[in-house]
C-alpha cells in the first residue's frame, strides 16, 4: 500500500484526472463547424490526448520504482498549490492570461522549493511573457486578453 500512497503517486493521479476531465469537457462544446479539423477543439484536443498518453505512462513508472518510497513530505504545500490552481484557472477568463500567470507562478514556485528570488521572479514574467508573445503575436491564436491592455 505504501507503494501507491506516496506524493508522486497523488501527482501523477491528479494530473491524469485533470487531463481526462479537460478532455471530456471538450465533447461538451458544440460548434457549427462540420469537420472535425475546423473545429476550435481540434487542437486542444491533440494535446489533451498526449498529456492523457504522458500522464498514464509516468503513473506506470512512479509506480512501478523500486526505490524507496517516501510518505507525503507537505500536505500544506500541495493544498497551496491545488488552491492556487483553482483560483487561477478561475480567474484567467476574466482577467487575461499574463497577470494570472505571473501570479500563479509567484506562488507555485516557492511551494516547490524554488527560493531564490531572483530566479522566480525571471521565470515568471518571461515564460507567461513567452507564451503570449508566441500564441497572441506570432501564432495568432489568442489567449485571454486582460482588461486592462490588450498586450496581454
Amino acid at each position: 500500500m505504501q507503494r501507491f500512497a506516496n506524493e508522486r503517486v497523488i501527482v501523477q493521479l491528479g494530473l491524469l484526472f485533470l487531463a481526462v476531465a479537460l478532455y471530456a469537457s471538450t465533447f461538451q462544446q458544440s460548434f457549427s463547424a462540420s469537420d472535425l479539423a475546423q473545429s476550435p477543439m481540434f487542437f486542444p484536443r491533440i494535446i489533451l490526448t498526449l498529456w492523457i498518453g504522458l500522464a498514464v505512462v509516468a503513473l506506470i513508472q512512479t509506480v512501478r520504482t523500486q526505490e524507496t518510497q517516501s510518505p507525503i513530505a507537505s500536505w500544506p504545500r500541495i493544498g497551496i498549490v491545488i488552491v492556487a490552481a483553482l483560483i487561477y484557472t478561475n480567474v484567467i477568463g476574466s482577467e487575461g492570461f499574463f497577470l494570472p500567470s505571473v501570479v500563479f507562478a509567484l506562488i507555485c514556485l516557492p511551494a516547490f522549493g524554488v527560493r531564490n528570488p531572483l530566479l522566480v521572479a525571471v521565470f515568471a514574467i518571461l515564460v507567461p511573457g513567452a507564451l503570449v508573445f508566441l500564441f497572441n503575436h506570432t501564432l495568432g491564436m489568442p489567449l485571454p486578453t486582460s482588461r486592462f491592455t490588450y498586450f496581454f
